[in-house]
């Protein structure tokens, strides 16, 4: 094994490693050729080994003297120099020159302290004269090849990296360019450098324009400042965004869209800019105007008619409560956000027979009427006939459903008409929250 005070190869210098699959290449060769003409010797050549010292590639100018260098002892030459200068006089242990008489090695060690091998000159004639001085000039001919091959091996990581780097950007641009959604990418330094070709189909510009005016261009320009504040916000403090605007298509309409940003960070967690994406919500948000609109005239009809009308959403939270159902001077919007069976006229009249209907309705997408016997807010009997309508539109997404309730009580008609809806119960008062409709049972 190599010696501790030598990083292992593949442990510490991977941007190197497919060096040992490297055939002999013509400029390493030439370079050997010329160790071999400085020292008038007839073989030269580097050993490169891997981190279990067994050599794995040869480049030289001796090729057939390289078989009788098989056992030479590179264990102790990996990491310092090591001259024979005759066989004839001894070799270290379990180590083999066969007709080789002289031998000098200098370990090829890169600028980061990695061995790589061990560059090699040898002779059939023993070299007794052979120096200290030549041994320092094979080391610094050695230090020199390790350099090249070092440089070489970082270019061509370098260059592997770059086509890597390419090959993803053309990966996502393929994968951004076939989605459905608008997306358009920033940099760290906050500038856009990225639309994909839905966006380009979108706005029909071409990409220089989209990226000279950051992708604002086409936002309206009554929403122009707020969106980019919103958005540098966002980018300044790391933190995904949520907007909606109006945008321009191609055509000179404006369509709302709903856009989301989130932070894009590197594998060392440095920050590397932003992404987003754009969907075109102009129909939902056109659906949800009108349905809003129906619901307005709904309410005051339905107030008209003394009936307890409410909006909900397609779980059954309450969005809207007209005011015959909320006490006098209470503002009915605060009962928004609760279940309609969590409503006191509900616990009165039977929450769970409320909230089955409720959801039997959303899950049918069919309207549903029920009668439910309770008392009224003054404990007399009260009998409600409730009808449920589940909203939904062409798409046949459920977004809504109304709920009215009119009393069927003749006593109470005649007497409050549905004024009963509008008191609690003197005994809910210390546990009804303040929350409108919203109580104990």
């Amino acid at each position: 094994m190599l010696p501790t005070s030598v990083p292992r190869f593949a442990e510490s210098n991977a941007y190197v490693e497919n060096i040992l699959e490297v055939p002999e290449r013509p400029d390493l060769l030439r370079l050997t050729t010329l160790v071999g003409h400085l020292f008038h010797v007839p073989v030269a050549y580097l050993a490169l080994v891997d981190d279990t010292s067994e050599v794995v590639t040869r480049i030289g100018s001796g090729r057939e003297y390289w078989p009788l260098l098989q056992t030479f002892p590179l264990t102790l030459a990996i990491d310092q120099p090591m001259v024979v200068r005759d066989a004839a006089a001894g070799l270290p242990a379990d180590a083999s020159l066969g007709d080789l008489r002289f031998a000098a090695s200098a370990p090829l060690i890169t600028s980061s302290g990695v061995s790589l091998g061990v560059l090699v000159i040898a002779d059939p004639d023993p070299r007794t004269s052979f120096s200290g001085e030549d041994t320092q000039a094979l080391s610094e001919l050695a230090c020199t090849l390790a350099a090249k091959m070092e440089l070489r091996m970082i270019a061509s990581h370098a260059r592997e990296s770059e086509l890597a780097r390419h090959e993803i950007e053309g990966r996502f641009r393929a994968i951004a360019d076939s989605a459905p959604v608008l997306i358009i990418c920033s940099g760290a330094d906050g500038a856009s450098s990225f639309v994909n070709k839905t966006w380009l189909d979108f706005t029909g510009r071409c990409l220089n324009e989209e990226l000279a005016d950051g992708g604002f261009g086409c936002v309206h320009p009554d929403s122009r400042r707020i969106v980019y504040e919103t958005y540098w916000r966002a980018f300044q403090a790391r933190q995904p965004v949520t907007v909606e605007f109006p945008m321009r298509r191609h055509d000179g309409e404006y369509r709302w869209m709903l856009c989301r940003g989130v932070p894009r960070f590197r594998e060392d967690g440095a920050f590397a800019g932003f992404v987003g994406t754009l969907v075109d919500f102009t129909n939902h948000y056109q659906a949800i105007a009108e349905v809003q609109k129906h619901a307005l005239c709904a309410s005051a009809v339905a107030s008209a008619g003394g009936l307890l009308y409410l909006l909900l959403d397609p779980q059954g939270k309450i969005e809207q409560v007209s005011p015959i159902g909320e006490p006098p001077g209470r503002d009915p919007q605060l009962a928004a956000g609760a279940f309609v069976w969590e409503t006191w006229i509900a616990v009165r009249h039977g929450a769970d027979v409320l909230r089955d209907a409720v959801q039997r309705a959303a899950s049918s997408r069919a309207v549903v009427q029920l009668r439910t016997a309770g008392a009224s807010s003054e404990g007399d009997a009260m009998e409600l006939s409730w009808t449920i309508t589940p909203i939904v539109p062409a798409t046949g997404e459920l977004i809504a459903l109304v709920a009215t309730a009119s009393a069927l009580s003749p006593s109470i008609r005649s007497r409050a008409g549905l004024a009963g809806l509008n008191t609690r119960p003197a005994k809910m008062a210390e546990t009804a929250s303040p929350d409108g409709l919203i109580g104990g049972s």
